[in-house]
Formats: C-alpha cells, sequence, structure tokens
C-alpha cells in the first residue's frame, strides 16, 4: 500500500528584504519538532512545529509589527484548504498564505499590490524606500538619520482619533463593558506604539505604530477587540 502524503504550500513576506519566500510542507517532514523557512537574505524566518495535543503553531514574522506572530491551526486547517491567509493582528493585513501552490503565488501577488498602495499612502516609492528609511530611524546613533523618516506624531495621532471614532460608531470596538455601561474609548503613546483602553473597564490593545506605514494599516481595521490588563505579579 503506498500512503499518500499530504503536502501544502505555504509562503510570508521577509520583512528584511520584502520578498515573499514559499516553501513545500509534507506531513511526513513535520514529524520532526521543527521546521524552519529561512530567507536566504538571512533577514528572517517562519517556524512551523507541533503543540503537544498535534495541532501545528506557526511563527510568522511580520513587517508591520516588531514581534512575529503565532498562530495555532488543525492539521486539516493546515493542509487541507485551498487558500488560508492568516493575518496581522492589529493591520489586519495577509502576512502568510498556505494551501495550493497555484492560489499561494496568486494571493502573495494581490499582497505585493496591496502592499505597494499602502506604501503610496504613507509617502513611500516603493520597499526599499521604506525599508532604508525604518533602519534610518532605529540606528539613533547616526548623525545622518533622514528626519523625513522619522515619526510624525501628528500624523498618527490623527489617524488613531480618526479610526477611534469610526470603529466606536460603528460598533466595532469590544471591551469588558456590561450592558448598561457607557464605555468611554481614549489611547496614548507608549514608546513605538499607541494603547488603546477604556476608561470606564479598562480593557486594553497596545498597537505598534512605529511609521506612518503602521499608521496606514491601521486604516484598514476592520475590528478592535480591547483585552483585561494583565495582572502585574
Amino acid at each position: 500500500m503506498v500512503l499518500n502524503s499530504k503536502e501544502t504550500t505555504i509562503a510570508y513576506r521577509c520583512p528584511a528584504c520584502g520578498k515573499f519566500i514559499l516553501g513545500m510542507v509534507g506531513i511526513f517532514s513535520l514529524s520532526g519538532d521543527l521546521i524552519k523557512l529561512k530567507c536566504d537574505c538571512g533577514g528572517s524566518e517562519l517556524k512551523i512545529a507541533y503543540t503537544n495535543d498535534r495541532k501545528l503553531r506557526i511563527t510568522v514574522p511580520c513587517m508591520f509589527c516588531p514581534a512575529p506572530h503565532t498562530y495555532v491551526l488543525s492539521s486539516g486547517a493546515f493542509f487541507d484548504r485551498d487558500l488560508l491567509a492568516l493575518s496581522c493582528t492589529y493591520s489586519s493585513l495577509d502576512i502568510c498564505f498556505i494551501g495550493n501552490r497555484e492560489k499561494v503565488i496568486e494571493a502573495a501577488k494581490e499582497s505585493d499590490k496591496q502592499l505597494l498602495s499602502l506604501l503610496e499612502e504613507a509617502g513611500f516609492s516603493g520597499f526599499d524606500e521604506f525599508r532604508n528609511g525604518r533602519n534610518a530611524v532605529s540606528d539613533d546613533s547616526s548623525d545622518n538619520v533622514d528626519r523625513d523618516f522619522r515619526i510624525d506624531y501628528a500624523q498618527i495621532e490623527d489617524v488613531v482619533r480618526f479610526m477611534l471614532t469610526e470603529l466606536a460608531e460603528e460598533g466595532d470596538i469590544t471591551c469588558g463593558c456590561h450592558e448598561g455601561d457607557t464605555a468611554r474609548y481614549d489611547f496614548e503613546f507608549c514608546g513605538d506604539s499607541v494603547r488603546i483602553f477604556c476608561r470606564t473597564c479598562g480593557y486594553e490593545k497596545q498597537i505598534p505604530m512605529s511609521s506612518t506605514l503602521a499608521a496606514n494599516a491601521f486604516l484598514h481595521t476592520d475590528r478592535l477587540e480591547l483585552e483585561k490588563k494583565a495582572d502585574k505579579t
């Protein structure tokens, strides 16, 4: 009897160089503890590992956030779907595609168009300009930092305030308030992020906001779920 080895294609965008990294993953190749899909630029890697209950934990680099995102999928969702998109928690933009090779490639191309449009809205001519500006901003020791790439807090504040009002009016913000409570949403800058919180129940969410690109990505958010503030131990 010949066993039918399930395989699927997975692709993610490298935050360092901007290109999509494509790889094949087979159910037998996942019998080990960990699989890594690395970009040849050396700037990022996607990790896949089994959880204790035999689900798949996927750690995906994100160009919008300082840290990667982690997703947990069933084996069926990972291997059997024609196309599955994993989105950035904060921008709602897709950062990883899994499924049929042709459909994954097609989705990656559409993602390229969406990213280019987003970059243009943020005032960048392309990914290289965004990457160079982002690297310049992160290197505070340099005397030659291009200040055009520094965070425009006034612009970001306008974006956050606009989105907060829009989402609240549409009822697309959830928090810990009960029926009869009046939710009062507000925000404050915390370093390279914005803390959005409810003054009534105390629920909050930290949104990475290290560039005008991140602010423009936030404009695509269609729902915001605030979470209970973690207890400090």
